[in-house]
């Protein structure tokens, strides 16, 4: 009887374990629950190429060059206000020196639109003019011993231009953004064994946004200070 008992032990625990392993593959279609959308959410990616010139705490400016990778969440509070958070990797070194390991990088920021002018007439101008700041709050490290924060404001000047028709829904690009204005970044920290702060706080920004659909963008941004700046990034808002 004991026997038994453990063969059928041993034949159930097989059994489980080989239902376990079975691949799901295609599964159902329908669901208990379903939405429309995910509401006020967008998720994207970004790269940026930083160079800015910075004061040493001993004396003298360096070039601080750093590469961040970083994957965004944003939610709409309001259709006019906008929270996000970063988080991805960094490298930075000085001037044309080798960049150190990958580390941690995070930031939480906010988009917010303070006015917007639509216009209708002449056709070929139609869209949509508007002021925005952006403003963040970002912590980046290197595997170097290095760590930096960068606090950042802009006021910019936004130009959409509509390439959507009501009467061709499908029309590519959806539409084009361009903006440009005053730009304002805070910049502290240590790299390769040297403290620094930023050599200039004050700067312009500029860039633009194609939306290849409505809700999916790819964009390109300038930012300088005293060197110039760059960042590439795709956004799908929910």
């Amino acid at each position: 009887m004991r026997n038994t008992i453990q063969v059928a032990a041993l034949l159930l625990s097989c059994a489980v374990a080989a239902c376990a392993a079975t691949p799901s593959g295609a599964g159902m279609r329908d669901s208990l629950t379903s939405t429309d959308n995910l509401g006020p959410l967008s998720a994207g990616v970004d790269y940026q190429m930083i160079k800015r010139n910075v004061s040493l705490d001993a004396g003298g400016t360096k070039v601080l060059q750093a590469r961040v990778y970083s994957f965004e969440l944003g939610v709409d509070l309001f259709s006019w206000w906008q929270v996000f958070g970063t988080l991805g990797s960094s490298e930075a070194g000085w001037d044309t020196t080798d960049y150190g390991g990958n580390e941690i990088k995070w930031s939480g920021g906010t988009h917010f639109n303070w006015w917007h002018y639509d216009i209708t007439d002449p056709d070929f101008m139609e869209g949509r003019l508007s002021f925005q700041t952006t403003a963040e709050y970002s912590q980046f490290r290197s595997g170097n011993d290095s760590n930096w924060y960068d606090g950042y404001a802009d006021l910019t000047l936004n130009y959409e231009l509509y390439a959507e028709k009501a009467k061709d829904l499908k029309a590519v690009p959806y539409s084009l953004a361009l903006y440009g204005g005053a730009a304002l970044s805070r910049l502290s920290g240590h790299v390769l064994g040297e403290d620094f702060s930023e050599d200039k706080l004050v700067g312009v920004v500029g860039g633009v946004d194609v939306y290849i659909a409505r809700n999916l963008s790819v964009g390109a941004q300038v930012l300088v200070f005293d060197k110039a700046s760059y960042g590439l990034s795709a956004r799908y808002h929910f």
